[in-house]
């Protein structure tokens, strides 16, 4: 019993060192490679062609080697070329510090507007000189306001339209 045991044991374990061992490639007249670790199953018209070869046998790796990942490569090394050789930062900056800007503004414009609407009310009853001076002065701030979102609101769009023209993605713009 004993014998045949270690016979099988040892069968096994030689067929497992065989099929490690070797396998044979052709092509064919298609360009496809084929593979096989059967001789005989290789067609008649490709065996003059079939080339045998042989692989080492699998070595273990050195303990440790396999739980230690590989390094990933270096971002700079697959970047994509930017579009309007701006990178994606750039892009985001820019339109976010126009948006806020323009944000921060229309915020302000609509506390002097309310303001001027109240300094309105209560010089009706005061009619002197500097009542009048606070209330154009306001106005010429809400002017100047005005001006400037339409300024940066025409700088959104040209921004938008350039970074439509170079194919920036729109969520950079967001």
């Amino acid at each position: 019993m004993k014998a045949c045991l270690l016979s099988l044991l040892l069968f096994f374990h030689l067929g497992a060192t065989f099929a490690f061992a070797s396998f044979y490639q052709w092509t064919d007249t298609g360009g496809v490679v084929h593979l096989t670790d059967d001789p005989d199953t290789i067609p008649k018209t490709y065996k003059h062609k079939a080339k045998r070869v042989d692989l080492p046998e699998p070595s273990k790796p050195a303990p440790g080697a396999a739980s230690r990942p590989q390094p990933a490569p270096a971002p700079s090394a697959t970047k994509a070329p930017t579009p309007g050789g701006h990178g994606e930062r750039w892009w985001r900056q820019r339109a976010s510090a126009l948006r806020t800007e323009l944000k921060t503004l229309q915020d302000a414009r609509a506390q002097k507007e309310n303001q001027l609407v109240k300094l309105k009310r209560e010089r009706v009853i005061f009619q002197r000189a500097r009542d009048r001076e606070a209330i154009n002065a306001l106005q010429v701030k809400i002017s100047e306001d005005e001006s400037r979102i339409g300024t940066l609101l025409n700088q959104i769009q040209v921004l938008e339209s350039e970074a439509a023209r170079e194919g920036v993605p729109a969520e950079w713009l967001r």
